[in-house]
């Protein structure tokens, strides 16, 4: 695929879906934030690992949601588009949001839900945003040969190599974000 072509399917799918599932993991992860469970008898990092396996669980609940409404919009016909879901839909949408929440964590964490939570809408609407001045850079490097080059290797593997390799990112990131939250919560004093 041209990578101009693969940009604008970007743009396509980041104002379909994964903003929607950002969103959708952003309401979850502030609730769940809200209530500092420091009291429960559970080690420390076992309270952050399993702030970020709730990552996976609101994006899937965003997930369930975004088709039962896309399905019943259908059913019921309202004039209302619902972007489709796809493949890369889904995968984009998780890198989002663990891109998002592995900077959000640690900050939530070291400082606390109010100070956290105001940086995390913050993130949200500095991502809707940037992500559009990302995309118009993109668009810009297309024009230039190496990039072409980076661009079509990436495109020229299988989708189950693209997924690995945006699966490994999102882990690699959301490892490091997770050592410097429990390192930040040890720390912590309440």
């Amino acid at each position: 695929m041209e990578p101009i072509l693969e940009v604008k399917n970007l743009r396509k799918n980041f104002r379909g879906f994964t903003l929607k599932d950002v969103c959708m993991t952003y309401m979850g992860m502030i609730i769940a934030s809200s209530a500092d469970v420091n009291s429960l008898p559970l080690k420390r990092h076992e309270i952050v690992l399993a702030k970020y396996l709730s990552i996976f669980v609101y994006s899937a609940i965003g997930i369930a949601i975004y088709l039962l409404v896309a399905a019943a919009t259908k059913v019921l016909g309202f004039p209302i588009h619902v972007y489709p879901i796809n493949f890369k839909a889904v995968i984009y949408g998780i890198l989002a949001v663990s891109f998002l929440n592995a900077i959000y964590l640690p900050l939530m964490f070291k400082f606390g839900h109010g100070f956290s939570g105001i940086m995390y809408i913050i993130l949200i609407f500095g991502f809707s945003y940037g992500i559009s001045y990302v995309i118009r850079l993109f668009e810009k490097l297309v024009n230039y040969d190496w990039f072409q080059n980076i661009v079509s290797f990436i495109m020229n593997q299988s989708d189950t190599v693209k997924m690995l390799f945006i699966t490994a990112l999102a882990l690699i990131i959301l490892t490091v974000s997770c050592l410097l939250s429990v390192k930040f919560y040890k720390n912590r004093e309440f």
